[in-house]
């Protein structure tokens, strides 16, 4: 059954009837999300409540001699926002409820104070001058309990209720450069939601420190290294003024869709772009060129004659493009963008058109990027020109003059390898609500895509009915299938 109503209550009242494990802390006001649109008359409607028990904080292992931790150029250019991501684990152990519960919060409490001894920036604060600051402060870590099963959940997810199993989701406030929490269903099954500023690293830094959190936990024996800090790699100048961009914001209410692209439909998508003269498409290339065509059909009807230039934003992760490449293993932001454009005089933006621009765009970055060293004076230079195309896409002038869309890729990213001693997720999926951007994923097989795609209210309403979209897309599948 979907759930029409999910009430945030905070308090001293457990709803189930087992015995409390903790003191309740009471950290916000009760709020209610209404979910359920489009739900069938005849259907039952549900409440799932949920309930924030605890809010501690975890500190490193060990004690860092380091006071502070310059941020890297890039690191100063990146948004002053957090980066969430939530794993959904299912545990169907009934009988052991409140043993797994403690046991399991015990062991990602241990673990994580032993990964950020690693990582130790995450432990810090970030200061108004571009550092992270170090006085022994942690990691905000939440724990939660929701009174539903994570499969009936499952079976048709609510994005609206994403934001209960991330930190700052139900505006808690975030005072640490990484948050934690850890939200248990009746049925035994775990969510682990983890935010991270991107002041401090991009998704790829995110990742990795899940990664080795999770290995840390199940014991798996493998030695899990320091990353490589970049910040060595992108040394901070302070002779250099580099600007803080912020994210866009539009002038209408945001709305988030879940789409989902079968491995056959993608396959099908590259097939079309290939014979248009486009060899070997991605299936990246294909999903985003497509979300980014309806995006605009959606975008010019509702504008009518009062159009736009219009960008796409392709995020790159620099790491293998640099001289010398880094390694996955690195700390910080190293993630920069190309971009694609649509001629505001063409009636109709050609798919076929998108996926080449993209393929191109992507093939010129490389080879642009691979000659830098990005040392000495040739990285005041790049930061500099990384800077003057942010002006013309983030500046205030900029948003009022043109529509700019952005997509970034998760795909490739081993989200569904996060195993931190129970098992594989049996969903990833993230709370992320930003203005005009998509974010793809794989599917848990690996073979499709699920995309995440933000647009204002308007343009939402129509791009959801695109029929040329729905061909490809499902529109908010079960979680539970494979593909």
């Amino acid at each position: 059954m979907r759930a029409l109503l999910m009430c945030l209550y905070v308090g001293c009242q457990y709803q189930r009837n087992p015995p409390k494990l903790q003191p309740y802390i009471r950290l916000s006001k009760p709020a209610e999300i209404l979910l359920g649109e489009g739900l069938a008359s005849d259907e039952k409607l549900e409440t799932m409540r949920a309930e924030i028990i605890s809010r501690e904080t975890i500190k490193p292992s060990s004690p860092n001699s380091q006071r502070c931790y310059k941020l890297s150029l890039l690191d100063k250019m990146s948004f002053r926002i957090h980066v969430p991501i939530i794993f959904f684990y299912l545990i169907n152990d009934h009988n052991n409820y409140l043993i797994d519960f403690t046991y399991r919060s015990s062991l990602l409490k241990k673990s994580l104070s032993e990964a950020l001894s690693r990582y130790y920036p995450l432990a810090g604060r970030i200061k108004d001058d571009g550092n992270i600051e170090f006085n022994d402060e942690g990691v905000d870590f939440f724990e939660a309990q929701v009174d539903c099963d994570l499969e009936g959940f499952l079976k048709r997810p609510e994005l609206e209720a994403l934001n209960l199993f991330v930190p700052g989701g139900n505006n808690q406030e975030l005072n640490s450069a990484l948050a934690v929490q850890i939200t248990f269903f009746e049925c035994g099954g775990m969510a682990v939601g983890a935010s991270m500023s991107h002041k401090v690293g991009d998704f790829s830094t995110l990742i990795t420190f899940i990664k080795d959190w999770a290995a840390l936990t199940r014991h798996s024996g493998e030695e899990v290294l320091f990353p490589e800090f970049i910040n060595t790699f992108l040394p901070p100048n302070d002779s250099l003024i580099v600007r803080e961009y912020e994210v866009t914001k539009g002038d209408t209410v945001s709305v988030t869709r879940r789409f989902v692209f079968s491995a056959t439909n993608l396959d099908k998508l590259k097939a079309l772009a290939t014979s248009h003269g486009v060899e070997n498409p991605t299936r990246v290339q294909v999903a985003a060129a497509l979300i980014y065509k309806c995006s605009l059909s959606a975008s010019r009807l509702n504008a009518g004659s009062d159009q736009k230039p219009s960008f796409l934003l392709q995020m790159v992760n620099l790491r293998k493009i640099v001289v010398p490449p880094l390694p996955e293993k690195s700390f910080g932001n190293m993630v920069w963008y190309f971009t694609v454009s649509a001629d505001t005089k063409e009636s109709k933006v050609e798919f076929h058109s998108l996926v080449g621009q993209l393929k191109e765009g992507i093939a010129r970055f490389r080879l642009a990027h691979r000659r830098s060293t990005f040392t000495g004076d040739e990285l005041s230079s790049k930061i500099c020109e990384f800077m003057k195309e942010a002006d013309i896409f983030h500046s205030p002038v900029a948003t009022n003059h043109m529509v700019t869309y952005s997509c970034t890729s998760w795909c490739r990213f081993p989200l569904y390898q996060v195993d931190f001693g129970w098992g594989k997720p049996i969903w990833v999926s993230s709370s992320t609500r930003w203005w005009n951007t998509n974010i793809l994923m794989d599917t848990r097989n690996g073979d499709g895509i699920e995309a995440l795609v933000t647009l204002g209210e308007q343009d939402m309403t129509v791009f959801e009915q695109d029929e040329e979209f729905l061909q490809f897309a499902s529109v908010n599948p079960s979680a539970l299938d494979t593909n």
